[in-house]
């Protein structure tokens, strides 16, 4: 992990993850409650060798993550993924059950944006299950105005991004 923002009082930090830090995000898996998995993956997973490779899948400008840390241990995860040569990136987050509801997620996706941004990504798109709550609350707070269409119960939509720092 490589720090791009250093904790301050009671508040973790943030890091940009490199393909070496498995042991760091599998640590988080099990921090994630099978619910928690579901909501970000849209699907079971239960081996940590499936998160940790789809988490890690990182070339820092194509696809990039950035980590919530904590004591030194990983708590959430933003990541985005694109098309070579696309101006739009799929965006996704993830933050441990105990630390949900804390603003990490909005941290994490300013973070992320600034790195999106200079990588030439104009905008995010998201998918998102339209009874969670939390996501659905981030999105209001990061993304003003977005507007889903929803079918089958999951709201699609994207969202121009801006450098935040």
């Amino acid at each position: 992990m490589v720090e791009i923002e250093a904790p301050r009082a009671g508040c973790p930090g943030l890091a940009r993850l490199e393909p070496g830090d498995e042991a760091a995000v599998a640590r988080l898996f099990g921090r994630l409650t099978p619910e928690s998995i579901y909501r970000r993956f849209f699907s079971p997973i239960s081996r940590v060798e499936q998160f940790t490779s789809s988490v890690l899948r990182v070339d820092q400008h194509d696809r990039a993550a950035v980590a919530a840390v904590a004591g030194g241990e990983v708590i959430g995860v933003a990541q985005y993924s694109r098309a070579p040569g696309a101006c739009t990136a799929d965006l996704a987050i993830m933050v441990a059950d105990a630390w949900q509801r804390q603003g990490l997620g909005t941290r994490m996706v300013a973070a992320l944006a600034d790195r999106a941004a200079a990588e030439g990504i104009a905008s995010f798109a998201v998918d998102v299950q339209g009874d969670n709550f939390g996501a659905l609350r981030l999105l209001e707070r990061v993304a003003p105005g977005l507007r889903l269409a929803f079918s089958a119960g999951v709201g699609e939509g994207s969202f121009p991004i801006e450098s935040h720092r």
